[in-house]
């Protein structure tokens, strides 16, 4: 491994670390805010319903006063924290025309906004952050020490917030996400009420939709523009003195066929594109870029003419730019059709969770993460959440159809990360691949 591999190496792992510290704080988070329009949700229930069902009608009433001037406070409240989504926010006229129905899905568009506010400002300061070490990466590998860049930088500024995907930046990405969110949710209340679901119905299914999606959203967001964050300030030092460069994959058993051809490639640094030459090329992607030069010698000789100062420094740049092999990259491995799986709520009401049934499992998830059949919605949707992003082991075909093991890294609602092993078959007899078996691992 070279240095700058190295290096980059170790950016990935402080990455790796702040991205998890950042994904819990979401998580805690976008919990409390559910919990919140939770709460809002039973409060119609014990007003306008009756034996746990509301009268569609009874929410095309215009909408009473004291709940307008709580939406307008929580409006008012909202443009002061964060005033680079007033724009986007309803207008106040508007208010007054809307029935009950229309509150409460105002109310959600609300909850969303607040969770769009603050997923920027979480994912701003980390990025910037990010850039601020990648440049400090590379500047040290120039020979011009570890802290060349102070955060308030305005080299720094320049990678965060940049619209560099389909003209959008990341925080255009998450006022999108969540306002797309927010007219989904919307229609399943409306649809809810309209079929005459109970609340605890109709809560369980917006649950489904409010945590996965915001979740897989946001991680979406922190990882791809992490990647871009990364590569691009670890380049900026690079775009003087040297022209062209190649990509480096992670070379494990997620590295994607795109990618992979990518890696084969030699291009200019001039001319880089993220998304098309140049990380990250598509969402989750994980790849950084190495230094190409054909003639060390000459441009050994080309840097020390330009840079009469650093002629000390001039050999260890080469050494530590040199890159080495890093070996053949292996094929893809995830579950099949793992967007299509099918997770069993009773695998875990009825067994993984239950103390009556196998008490040491259902410890051993208590204990480590938190989770019991109380809150065992979250722990499934995690799991559809996650499924794509870890490696899938065959474990052979007895009969009726292929198996496999999935580990991966389980988050649990008393903010301890633990190993789960989740089981799966792809059952031949009715076409699914379905979770068999879980437990803490």
């Amino acid at each position: 491994m070279s240095y700058w591999t190295d290096r980059q190496e170790r950016l990935k792992r402080a990455a790796e670390k702040d991205e998890e510290k950042i994904r819990k704080r979401l998580e805690s988070f976008y919990a409390e805010e559910f919990r919140r329009l939770d709460r809002e949700i039973a409060l119609y229930y014990k007003n306008y319903g009756e034996n746990d069902v509301i009268q569609y009608r009874a929410l095309l009433q215009t909408l009473s006063d004291a709940d307008r001037t709580l939406l307008l406070e929580r409006m008012d409240e909202f443009e002061k924290k964060y005033p680079q989504y007033a724009d986007l926010m309803p207008i106040r006229e508007s208010i007054y025309r809307l029935d009950r129905l229309q509150g409460l899905q105002y109310s959600v568009l609300m909850t969303e906004a607040e969770i769009a506010g603050y997923t920027d400002e979480q994912l701003t300061e980390y990025l910037t952050k990010l850039s601020q070490q990648g440049l400090n990466y590379a500047m040290e590998t120039l020979g011009f020490g570890k802290n060349f860049y102070g955060i308030s930088s305005d080299v720094v500024r320049q990678f965060v917030g940049v619209p560099w995907c389909d003209g959008e930046n990341f925080s255009t990405r998450i006022w999108n996400d969540t306002h797309r969110l927010a007219q989904y949710l919307s229609q399943d209340i409306a649809q809810g009420f309209a079929r005459g679901d109970s609340y605890t119905r109709l809560v369980q299914n917006l649950r489904k939709r409010f945590i996965r999606v915001n979740r897989r959203d946001a991680y979406r967001l922190i990882y791809t523009e992490g990647t871009y964050v990364m590569a691009e300030s670890s380049m900026q030092p690079f775009t003087e003195d040297f022209s062209h460069y190649r990509i480096s994959t992670v070379g494990d058993s997620k590295v994607c066929p795109i990618c992979r051809a990518m890696a084969k490639q030699v291009f200019e640094i001039s001319e880089r594109q993220p998304g098309t030459n140049f990380p990250p090329f598509h969402p989750w992607c994980r790849c950084t870029f190495e230094i190409v030069v054909d003639d060390w010698d000459a441009w050994l000789d080309d840097y020390v003419a330009k840079h009469p100062e650093n002629r000390k420094e001039v050999r260890k740049i080469e050494r530590r730019l040199k890159s080495e092999d890093a070996g053949p990259i292996l094929k893809v491995s995830t579950l099949p059709r793992s967007e299509e799986a099918v997770i069993p709520r009773s695998k875990f009401t009825e067994y993984a969770l239950n103390p009556e049934k196998d008490a040491d499992k259902a410890a051993a998830f208590k204990v480590a993460l938190g989770y019991t059949s109380e809150n065992v919605d979250e722990l499934i949707q995690q799991i559809y959440d996650k499924l794509p992003e870890y490696e899938a082991v065959e474990k052979g075909d007895r009969g009726w159809g292929m198996t496999y093991e999935v580990i991966m890294d389980i988050i649990g609602p008393n903010g301890k990360t633990a190993k789960v092993l989740t089981a799966w078959i792809d059952d031949r007899s009715n076409g699914e691949m379905r979770l068999t078996t879980i437990h803490v691992d």
